[in-house]
């Protein structure tokens, strides 16, 4: 892969928040998408809009299924530009590329609204002349086994990590990576397509920094009232300030 340019200064970078995730039990109340889940006096996605303003990016550009745009819209008003697409993940990426000519793209998934700017920041400085996408990783701290025929395998934790937002990526290796056929690489744990692995698969140089535990998908219940107790709104000890553990 070439690149074609070292690092990009903020003005050069066009955010892409992808709100893709589907309603879930306890979250998402009367609304389509978790993103537009209130949390301490704002939606997740004004969370998420507010953060990259403080970073100094450009305008977003906001992909989301075709039956939840026009509740951004009338959410967000002229603040970003709204675009319809399916939910899939790939068609959804190319429906960003057609709405944009920028040479440098910040993927970011809206449900990660907690994402802190210093993650943001720091995935933006680490572009370089030989690297074609930057992406925060955090460690696994989980029990991850290889499932075999023969039984479970234990794997080393410290080659594992979690992929998180926002994915800093050149126009070209985007759009070659959703150009070719896939291979079961190019897809994450969910079965669902990935910019990254599909980046890899196509022999793109990819760049991680350290993530931050509040990088977390705002996805369910559970996420939810992890992400109260995260912002001070909600108490591990008792369910009377948050959500309950179960749905």
């Amino acid at each position: 892969m070439t690149a074609s340019s070292a690092r990009p200064t903020v003005a050069s970078v066009r955010p892409v928040v992808l709100a893709l995730a589907p309603p879930a039990p306890g979250v998402s109340h009367g609304t389509t998408l978790p993103c537009l889940e209130t949390l301490g006096g704002s939606r997740l996605i004004e969370r998420l809009l507010g953060t990259l303003d403080e970073v100094g990016l450009p305008s977003a550009v906001v992909v989301a299924p075709h039956d939840a745009v026009a509740t951004l819209r009338t959410v967000l008003g002229d603040r970003c530009q709204v675009i319809g697409s399916s939910a899939d993940r790939r068609e959804a990426l190319t429906a960003a590329l057609g709405a944009t000519d920028d040479e440098l793209l910040l993927l970011h998934d809206a449900e990660r609204a907690l994402t802190p700017a210093s993650t943001i920041s720091e995935v933006l400085s680490a572009l370089e002349a030989e690297t074609d996408a930057v992406l925060p990783v955090v460690a696994m701290t989980d029990s991850v086994k290889d499932a075999r025929p023969d039984g479970l395998r234990n794997i080393d934790r410290s080659t594992v990590v979690g992929m998180q937002s926002p994915r800093l990526l050149r126009r070209e290796i985007l759009q070659d990576a959703l150009a070719r056929p896939l291979r079961d690489t190019a897809h994450g744990s969910s079965g669902h397509f990935d910019e990254i692995l599909a980046a890899l698969e196509n022999g793109a140089a990819v760049r991680t920094v350290h993530g931050s535990h509040a990088g977390f998908a705002v996805v369910d219940r559970l996420s939810l009232w992890q992400a109260q107790i995260s912002l001070g709104l909600a108490r591990d000890t008792s369910h009377r300030y948050g959500l309950a553990r179960r749905a």
